[in-house]
């Protein structure tokens, strides 16, 4: 076909060459003779460079398979190697102590609790038209729920970089998808129970106007669930349902909405550990039960005596002495 082709195109110029003045006519036999040799020609140096290009992504090809398994191993080693870190980043994150409850019966208002206590559905944060912050030992402090729960503010600023990382690794393809759902007990909290809205009104300039500054945060969290709404994960969906942050609720896509449902906002959420709920029972519980109070065992054991036994009182005064009974 190649060969037909460049034919074609020789016997036109050669054509056009015999039909000058300056050229000789030549016979048409002579021609087509000259034309084939000419095709030939450079038809061999056409298929000469084909075979040339194919032998070069030949040997691409040979070199990219043999360097394929090294690179191959080299990411699975830094993907195992970044998740590894971002476990231990939160296990620490949760681990230090940074949680005041102040307020609540169960729970001594002296010690500092670990920041995984705040993650748990026993402290529901607040939504804050303005953050209230607190100074305590050297420490910037953060009011979380109504119930005055303080939190130190630095703690937030390491979960913001935590969702950072974790948005930049899967962005980079580091890590997958299906990496950071294996971390859904930990991504998942922050979705729930007023955390997302309480986090915008802490990290954003103007009120919740602009969500920049935790888009990392929003992303993670939109990814993770909907990967499990992709493979029919039922217990994370479970988890949020119904407890889902308002705020965050209206950033999910209008498709990611169908089956889960956001936190009511007018609900009475009671805390079986809150001071008021339960001081009213326990008081209750102690003014039906009484106890017998003793005081001094001397006393109740003399009344005793004096209640139980009663001794015959016999008088001698009238009666003889020498008088025999009767028979």
């Amino acid at each position: 076909m190649a060969i037909g082709f460049f034919q074609k195109r020789i016997e036109e110029i050669i054509d056009n060459v015999a039909n000058s003045d300056d050229t000789t006519s030549l016979t048409a036999e002579q021609l087509s003779q000259l034309s084939s040799e000419l095709a030939l020609y450079f038809s061999t140096i056409l298929l000469t460079l084909a075979g040339a290009l194919l032998i070069a992504f030949f040997v691409l090809w040979i070199l990219k398979r043999r360097a394929n398994p090294t690179t191959t191993a080299n990411k699975e080693l830094e993907r195992q190697r970044v998740l590894q870190e971002l476990e231990s980043q939160f296990l620490a994150i949760s681990n230090q102590p940074a949680v005041w409850l102040t307020n609540r019966s169960n729970f001594d208002a002296k010690l500092v609790y670990e920041f995984s206590l705040a993650l748990t559905p026993e402290v529901r944060w607040q939504v804050p038209q303005t953050v209230e912050t607190s100074w305590h030992m050297g420490d910037r402090l953060i009011t979380i729920t109504d119930q005055q729960d303080l939190l130190t503010a630095s703690l937030l600023d390491e979960i913001l970089f935590w969702f950072r990382r974790l948005d930049r690794s899967v962005a980079g393809e580091i890590i997958k998808v299906e990496d950071i759902y294996s971390l859904w007990r930990q991504i998942l909290p922050f979705a729930i129970d007023n955390r997302f809205s309480f986090m915008a009104a802490y990290f954003a300039e103007d009120k919740r106007g602009s969500l920049n500054d935790i888009e990392a945060v929003r992303q993670v969290l939109i990814g993770v669930i909907r990967y499990c709404q992709q493979q029919k994960h039922s217990q994370p969906l479970s988890y949020i349902n119904g407890r889902l942050d308002p705020l965050f609720f209206e950033q999910l896509p209008k498709g990611m909405k169908t089956g889960i449902e956001a936190a009511r906002q007018n609900t009475v959420r009671k805390d079986p550990v809150v001071m008021d709920e339960v001081s009213a029972p326990i008081q209750q519980n102690r003014s039906e039960r009484k106890e017998p109070v003793v005081t001094a065992p001397e006393n109740v054991t003399e009344t005793s005596e004096k209640t139980t036994r009663k001794e015959p009182i016999v008088s001698f005064d009238n009666v003889d002495a020498e008088t025999k009974k009767p028979e």
